[in-house]
């Protein structure tokens, strides 16, 4: 009998990429487009309240002077969600008294 439901909205291009980023249900967005294409929408979900699982570097490599004055305006957590950016972060955070 095959499928009867609403159909998904099929999005595409850099529209499609922000739209997505900017979804009103959604509480964090995991940002992990290579390059300077995912600097837009990670804008886009900051200025919209939304915490940053960062899954990428580029993001602050390249865009760091314009996204962590955003990240502080608005309030909200930027955590990695990538091993490797983890370790980092842990590293940064230093070890607990006792550890």
């Amino acid at each position: 009998d095959g499928y009867s439901g609403p159909m998904p909205e099929i999005l595409h291009g850099a529209d499609g990429i922000d739209a997505v980023a900017s979804v009103d249900t959604a509480d964090t967005v995991v940002t992990g487009i290579v390059g300077a294409a995912g600097l837009q929408p990670t804008i886009s979900a900051i200025k919209l309240g939304k915490d940053i699982a960062l899954a990428n570097k580029e993001t602050l490599i390249s865009g760091g002077p314009v996204i962590l004055p955003l990240v502080k305006e608005h309030g909200i957590n930027m955590l990695p969600a990538d091993s490797e950016h983890s370790a980092i972060f842990q590293c940064l955070q230093g070890v607990p008294e006792g550890g």
